[in-house]
């Protein structure tokens, strides 16, 4: 028979599991790159990369 205290251990030790730090994260800045249109781009496709870097530069400033 097993006494609540070796109960209490056994369930804590098959339970328990170690403590790993969590994974890095990846921030925007990190990832985004500015994008440049060409001369053969929409007039739609320029506004839109011209958006995309405004919020670039105006969440990560002095990024490069």
């Amino acid at each position: 028979m097993m006494t609540c205290t070796g109960f209490a251990f056994l369930y804590v030790a098959l339970t328990c599991k170690p403590v790993t730090p969590p994974p890095p994260t990846t921030t925007f800045c990190q990832l985004y790159k500015p994008v440049y249109w060409s001369p053969k781009d929409t007039r739609g496709s320029k506004e839109q990369n011209d958006r995309n870097n405004r919020v670039y530069k105006r969440l990560c400033p002095g990024t490069k």
